[in-house]
Order: structure tokens, then sequence, then C-alpha cells
């Protein structure tokens, strides 16, 4: 299907050799039921949870339990001098009490914690608010909550050498634990700062509670999980040598491919090309591929300097599937595909081809690699199906939509290779 759909896509598209359709070309319209069919019914596909480490339910029934807790020592109905004070703690209870039944859900381990640590970051806020506007809260334990959280981010970051069994997995493993400790040295911030008297801002006094409630239990999660991967490694190496030196190896070889495009790189569609492509999926294709590989380039120099090592590693993959699908958007545009769409029929075509080409980037060996490397594809296919639920014919719709779709494609397709070139960095090659 991927071969088919790779040799046949300039025909899918309703595109011709040397289209030439300008601005003129958003007076088309489309059948909108067409348009929103081409999504109807049909769900985002969800990413697989390929995290090594399971996350049980008593992982997430702690913060829950903690969150029930918290909020329960909130009255329903606030006695607080202030009326407007004791509404809108009221509100803000309700809705914590509705999410701790709740209790969000999300498709990945990971992302389940870190729901689980909002609300119970919320109910913090609601308490912390509350105690506040009574005047039990003490400036100075809240410092030296502060400064507590802070000397223990440091301790772990000090220890810490990134062991693990199979180095594709620590990598992945050891990424989470690096976005855990930047949650927890975010949150331990001195901003907001802490209301000289907290009951003179009781919802300020309130945040800072539930950001330390979140630097807390993303610092605890980081030393669960870290504690739950090493329990079944036998033998565990440390990792942190390799994947310090995989993260500038896969830097620099995606920082040379970068540099062939220099022609591209700093040049919107109307003046890379002969032809014009405003107003055309080759344009949209164009300048998202484009705006692509710039942020992707821009997210691993960030985890670079932040000095995470993993993360670094993982966004290395990511901006050199990103370059080569900017490579690949360049060359069908340059070969006249992606003109303006017929109907509805070649987007949808373009959807399954993209659908298809992401679930076999996710079955790409190692799997957490790969899937946490393909995610920009998916959000450019979430992102067309967002252009074509509430569609009404207008022609950016279906255009929008169509390159949304093929950037989907073209950057899953470059994931294998770049879920390769990071396997050599790490084994010391490339």
């Amino acid at each position: 299907m991927l071969a088919a759909g790779g040799a046949g896509l300039a025909a899918l598209a309703g595109c011709s050799v040397d289209l030439d359709v300008g601005e003129g070309g958003d007076e088309r319209e489309y059948d909108a039921g067409a348009l929103r069919d081409v999504v109807e019914g049909r769900e985002v596909p969800t990413r697989p949870d390929a995290f090594p480490v399971r996350v049980p339910e008593a992982m997430l029934d702690r913060h829950y339990g903690r969150a029930r807790q918290l909020v329960a020592a909130v009255p329903e109905r606030p006695d607080v001098p202030n009326g407007a004070v004791a509404e809108r703690l009221r509100e803000r209870r309700a809705r914590v009490v509705r999410d701790v039944a709740e209790r969000p859900d999300a498709p990945t381990g990971p992302d389940r914690l870190a729901a689980a640590r909002r609300v119970r970051g919320a109910a913090a806020e609601v308490n912390g608010a509350y105690r506040a506007a009574v005047g039990e809260l003490d400036r100075a334990l809240v410092a030296g909550n502060r400064e507590a959280l802070r000397e223990d981010v440091h301790g772990f970051r000090g220890g810490w050498d990134y062991r693990g069994g199979d180095p594709a997995r620590a990598l992945v493993v050891h990424a989470e634990l690096e976005g855990l400790l930047r949650t927890a040295r975010r949150r331990v911030e001195a901003w907001p700062p802490f209301p000289e008297d907290p009951r003179d801002d009781v919802f300020r006094a309130g945040e800072v509670l539930g950001d330390l409630s979140e630097g807390w239990t993303a610092f605890a999660d980081a030393g669960r999980l870290r504690t739950r991967y090493l329990a079944d490694v036998p033998e565990p190496v440390s990792y942190r040598p390799a994947i310090t030196a995989a993260a500038h190896r896969i830097d620099r070889r995606a920082s040379m491919e970068r540099r062939r495009l220099h022609d591209y790189t700093e040049r919107p569609a109307p003046e890379a090309f002969e032809r014009t492509v405003e107003g055309t999926p080759a344009g949209y294709l164009y300048e998202r591929a484009r705006q692509g590989a710039e942020n992707a380039a821009e997210d691993a120099d960030a985890a670079r300097r932040a000095g995470e090592r993993a993360r670094a590693t993982l966004e290395g993959a990511r901006a050199l599937a990103s370059v080569r699908a900017f490579r690949a958007a360049i060359d069908a545009v340059e070969a006249g595909e992606y003109g303006p769409p017929e109907d509805a029929g070649p987007v949808a075509a373009a959807r399954e081809v993209a659908v298809a080409a992401l679930r076999e980037a996710w079955t790409t060996e190692p799997v957490p690699v790969s899937v946490d490397s393909v995610e920009p594809a998916r959000e450019a296919l979430s992102s067309g199906y967002f252009r074509l639920e509430g569609a009404d014919g207008q022609a950016f719709e279906a255009d929008d939509a169509l390159a949304d779709f093929a950037y989907a494609r073209l950057y899953a397709e470059a994931v294998p290779d770049a879920v390769s070139a990071v396997l050599d960095a790490l084994q010391g090659d490339g």
C-alpha cells in the first residue's frame, strides 16, 4: 500500500506536473459533507504504549488518593469572609472532585501519570488557597519546602549515571526521567513569588502550593520509575557516556543534511520554486516541512543545552527525520505534485496512505524509540483531522488537510532510517 501510495501520490492528490495555481485557487469550493466524511467515524490512530516500564495502578492511586485527601480538607461551602473568594474556591473544589472521580485517561503509562499529577496539583492548589484564606499558611514553611525540593533534584542529578540494560530502551526511559526532573526543577522556581501575607492573595498562594505539589510528585515518579526499570535489569550498565556521545553524533548528522538544503531553509514557498505554489497543497506542504525541520533542530539544541542527553538524542532522531521529510517535500513540489485536489477523493486517499505509513513506522524496532520519533507524523495527521471535522467546503480546508496528510506520510517514512541512525550513534558509529 505504501509503495503504491508513494508512486502515485501525485495522482491521488489530484495533481499534475507544471500545474500553476496562485491565490485565485482560494475561490475553489468543495462539497463540505464529502470533506467531513474523510474523517467522519475515523479516529486518529492512538499512540502505542511502548514505554519500557509498566506503570501500575498503584502509582496512579497514590496521586488520586492524595488529591482526594487534599480536597476533602476544603469545605464544600468554604466559610471565608470574602464571598467572591468563597465562590471561586467552591467552583475549583468541585472541578477537582470531578477530575478525581473520572481519573482522566491517556494512551500511555507516563501520560496517565502526568494526568494524575496534574489533578493532584490542582487539589493542592485549592487546598493551599483555602488554607491561605483562613490564615493557616506559613510563608517560611513554603520557602523551606521549595529549598528541600531544589536540593533533592540536585542530588538526584548528581548521582545519575543513566544505567540500564538494552541501550535503546534505556534511552527512552532516561529521556522520560529527564522530563520529570525538568518539571520538578521548573516547579521549584520562585515564580510566582509567594505573597508576603498569603491572605492578601490566596489564589497566588494556592498556585505556588499547586506548583510545588507537581514538582514533588514529578520528582517522586522519576525515582519510582527508575527503581522499577532497574529491578528488571540483572546487570545494569552505565550509558551516560554513550548517550552523551550519541546526542552529538546524531546532531552532526542532522546538521550536515540540513546544510545541504540551505538554498531552501530560509526561503518561503513563493521564492523557492519557479512555479507558483501559493494557495495550493504544495505550498502548504513545503512550509509545514520547512518549519518542521527548523523546530526540530531548535528542540534538539535546547535539550542539549539543558544537559538532557537522552532527550537530545531522541530529538536528534526527530530532527533527522524532519530534514529528510523536508527534502522529500521539496522533491515532490519540484516534480509538480500536490496541486489543488479536484474533490475530496484525493484527500481521503492521502489520509489512508498517511495512516498506513504511521502504523508501519510504529512497528520499526526498537519500537520504544520509533514510537517517540514518529510522534510529529501523528500530530500532522491530527491537524488534518481537525481541519476537516468542521469543514464548510472552503479551498484552504482541503489544501491544508491534504498537506497535513502528505507531511505525516513523508515524515513517517523517514523514521526507520532516523531510528537506525540513533542506534548507530549509540554504538559509536556515524
